[in-house]
């Protein structure tokens, strides 16, 4: 009966204001898509880069740059897991001179929008953090007794995908730094990751920021106030706990659910319009069947209309093409589309001042937007927007396709085929035998 009741992760409604610890039904992070979203394709898998594409962690980027256009917060959570394990290792001389940052704010301080928590949730105070423990698996808090293998190994892969930023080599400084506020800056002496620090701030936290964060105004200050006098890790604690709060509970569940989805809007419409066109032939055989003098066992064959249409209208629903899934095949999204002139350097480098471009950054394996000093998270200058705008409605419709190579996600998709075919056989059932069981109408042949 499981097959029958499964429901594919559910929609996390997005916190309606500035960032705030993010929570779901269930209690803790490990308990609320348990049922849903299968080990393999877990937070922890993904922001490792341990899923396969249409999960992988450029996909997760990709989502949340172009659908709920919010990536600086895995863009800022990368380079934090990134800069808590360099923090780390450095030397602890260097680490002496910027001491734990211990002058928590009070709690109504940190509460966003200064209204009164919801019942239940925890507010957001900073403390120290222990620096042993500092990896991303232990849910919204990171203040566990992890081992350190897991960092270790966490920190080899974020390494691999060159996403963090060493601070014995300089910045590479882009154009769009050039409006950056400047308002921000702090140099205490001989702090390690001083000018890092300084250089986060005036492009995530400063007001005006290319990627600023969508912070409260209490919240912005409370982290300005910590990295003015220290680079410790525990200045970013609030940050920290919200980002991870809301990535995890409602970006990454969010980004499973669209994930299922193998077909564009075109593709799902077109489809809907099949399956109801299928089950509309059912009925036709079966009232025309019903009303000749053929034997009343013909009518049979309606059945299989109905289940084919009936399975497909429900897969559709969610998203779900069986014929693509049959093929292990998706759609491309539009901003996966290279039917354009502009080859890949031009479309990242557009927009961007080639006196400020390091050429050599721009060739990696991962685009722009993965950079952690990178251009803002606006893509309406990116060249498929127009072309996909332009393309005629046919040839969305007729998109070309990719292989599904995550497992985790087939595991899904296929559980959600059963049960659409499961729910077609039971409707499909009855249907059948109350034709059936029909008088035949004897008016023709005659």
């Amino acid at each position: 009966m499981s097959i029958l009741f499964y429901k594919r992760p559910e929609y996390v409604l997005r916190h309606n204001g500035p960032l705030a610890e993010c929570s779901r039904k269930g209690g803790t992070p490990q308990d609320c898509s348990a049922a849903a979203i299968p080990p393999e394709l877990s937070f922890e898998n993904v922001i490792c880069n341990k899923c396969l594409p249409p999960c992988s962690l450029q996909d997760f980027l990709d989502y949340l740059t172009y659908v709920t256009r919010d990536a600086e917060n895995l863009q800022f959570y990368l380079w934090m897991v990134d800069y808590f394990q360099r923090f780390r290792n450095a030397p602890k001389s260097e680490k002496e001179l910027s001491p734990p940052w211990k002058n928590g704010p009070s709690q109504s301080a940190c509460r966003p929008n200064t209204q009164m928590p919801v019942k239940g949730s925890t507010p957001l105070v900073a403390k120290e953090i222990d620096m042993h423990s500092e990896d991303i698996s232990n849910g919204s808090t990171w203040e566990g007794d992890q081992s350190e293998d897991y960092a270790d190994d966490h920190s080899q892969t974020l390494n691999s995908v060159k996403f963090g930023m060493s601070p014995i080599n300089p910045p590479v400084k882009h154009s769009h730094e050039k409006f950056a506020p400047q308002q921000w800056q702090v140099s205490p002496q001989n702090q390690p990751f001083r000018s890092e620090i300084n250089r986060i701030v005036n492009h995530y936290i400063a007001p005006g920021s290319p990627r600023e964060l969508n912070l409260s105004h209490n919240n912005r200050a409370i982290v300005l106030q910590a990295l003015e006098h220290t680079t410790h890790p525990s200045a970013l604690t609030l940050v920290k706990r919200m980002l991870d709060s809301t990535l995890r509970n409602q970006s990454h569940p969010n980004f499973v659910r669209w994930s299922i989805c193998n077909g564009n809007k075109q593709w799902t419409v077109a489809l809907r319009a099949f399956a109801i066109m299928n089950i509309l032939i059912g009925f036709a055989i079966a009232i025309a069947l019903t009303l000749s003098k053929y034997s009343r066992w013909w009518r049979i064959f309606a059945a299989f209309e109905w289940w084919f249409g009936t399975t497909n209208i429900i897969a559709a629903s969610q998203g779900l093409c069986v014929l693509l899934h049959r093929m292990h095949t998706r759609q491309y999204h539009a901003w996966e589309t290279k039917d354009y002139t502009n080859d890949d350097d031009e479309a990242m480098l557009k927009g961007l001042d080639i006196n400020f471009i390091n050429y050599e950054s721009t060739k990696s394996k991962w685009p722009v937007k993965m950079e952690v000093f990178g251009p803002a998270n606006d893509y309406g200058d990116e060249p498929w927007v127009d072309h996909y705008s332009r393309k005629a409605w046919w040839r969305k419709l007729f998109e070309r396709r990719i292989p599904v190579q995550e497992n985790g996600l087939k595991s899904i998709q296929n559980r959600m085929i059963r049960q659409a075919e499961a729910w077609a056989l039971l409707i499909t059932i009855p249907l059948t035998v109350a034709f059936v069981a029909i008088p035949k109408g004897n008016l023709y042949p005659s």
